[in-house]
């Protein structure tokens, strides 16, 4: 519990900021607060140490990374086993060649995301801009601002292009989608989505999508693996081989009642009985819901690749902040709409514990002191594991 302490502390300064901005009226004072919010962000997480996992692999990018040889680095990272895609190398390069640290450029990376956060959240007209945050880090963004870097700017990039969506307006749209490819391949399910997200479903479509992913989830069908065996047999060799072992033992784990399950339970079913005034609230929300579909069909239908249906899910998780915002417009009693805040901000405290209870997210800032990268290694290795 010790290492959740710091974010606990973050999430009750929000809270606080938050509820100072919806007391106050003066929009000078609301503007300061907003400010306030983006330098605490940029403190916190622009700052960070070694915190949770994916800093080994983006650490040794980092020192492996030549500007001069971009390109080369694009495509070999002979130590670091995997590829980067040209976007985030040229941003790494560009920043190393500014300033050898690694802090740095974990420094420039915070300030994009938070810029295009804002950017977004001021587009949708979400103007309560730490509660907003509260949202975005509880409903995935305390992982997206440490663990998914170049994830989390295309993300950010493409919540940005939404506008683009509404507006019918495909160059500037698919110009914004490549550019997040550049950041980070799985972006590319962003190109079709211009075509549909924006049009507006019977909400029995989404009841239908909703009882077929709980059934897939709860019994554990495999879709992927069924349709595949119509096409490769079980003699067919290594591709076969590779199949079962990418897919065998991922069910298990991936699928059954949890407070995740139970989180997305819920938040189906305010949506469904609130689609018609959710779609009131907001003149896009169409967009969203569409969007929230996307992510639990992710996140069900798909839930026999743990992995890869996490991490796609992450795609769509923007949906939370602007529904769960907008779902508390949906109560028309004022004590009614103060109790689901308070609870919803339960929650958020709740998630938080889970996501940041383990010793990889002890947290570290720079400016106060943090472990040398060795340090962090030794105790991610020697513990982490066991967790």
């Amino acid at each position: 519990m010790i290492y959740t302490i710091p974010y606990l502390i973050l999430l009750l300064l929000l809270f606080y900021l938050s509820l100072y901005y919806e007391q106050t009226e003066d929009n000078s004072t609301r503007s300061k607060v907003s400010y306030g919010c983006l330098l605490l962000i940029l403190i916190f997480f622009g700052f960070r140490g070694f915190i949770f996992d994916d800093w080994q692999i983006y650490y040794t990018l980092f020192q492996e990374c030549s500007f001069e040889n971009v390109w080369y680095n694009v495509y070999t990272y002979k130590n670091a086993r995997w590829t980067c895609e040209p976007g985030f190398t040229l941003l790494m390069a560009t920043c190393k060649s500014l300033f050898d640290n690694y802090y740095f450029f974990n420094f420039i990376c915070t300030v994009i995301v938070t810029a295009l956060l804002f950017n977004f959240f001021r587009q949708q007209k979400f103007n309560n801009f730490p509660f907003a945050v509260i949202l975005y880090l509880c409903f995935g963004g305390i992982i997206m601002s440490t663990n998914l870097m170049r994830n989390t700017i295309a993300i950010m990039i493409f919540i940005n292009a939404i506008k683009y969506i509404e507006e019918r307006k495909p160059m500037p749209y698919f110009l914004l989608c490549l550019l997040a490819i550049s950041f980070h391949l799985s972006a590319l399910m962003y190109l079709p989505v211009y075509f549909f997200l924006h049009r507006r479903i019977n909400k029995w479509v989404f009841v239908g999508i909703f009882f077929v992913g709980n059934f897939i989830f709860l019994t554990h069908t495999s879709i992927f693996l069924n349709v595949m065996s119509l096409f490769i047999s079980v003699d067919s060799g290594r591709l076969a081989d590779m199949l079962k072992d990418y897919t065998s033992g991922t069910m298990d784990v991936a699928s059954g009642i949890s407070i995740g399950y139970l989180e997305r339970l819920f938040t189906s079913f305010l949506v469904f009985c609130y689609y018609d005034k959710l779609v009131e609230v907001r003149k896009n929300n169409a967009i969203f819901i569409n969007s929230f579909i996307v992510y639990f069909v992710l996140t069900f239908y798909f839930s026999e690749f743990k992995e890869a249906s996490l991490r796609m899910s992450y795609l769509f998780i923007f949906a939370y902040w602007i529904l769960w915002r907008d779902l508390i417009e949906c109560f028309s009693v004022e004590n009614n709409r103060k109790l689901f805040v308070g609870l919803l901000f339960v929650y958020c405290m709740l998630k938080m514990v889970g996501h940041t209870d383990v010793i990889t997210s002890q947290y570290d800032n720079v400016l106060f002191g943090a472990k040398s990268y060795e340090e962090r290694l030794y105790i991610h290795n020697r513990y982490g594991e066991q967790e």
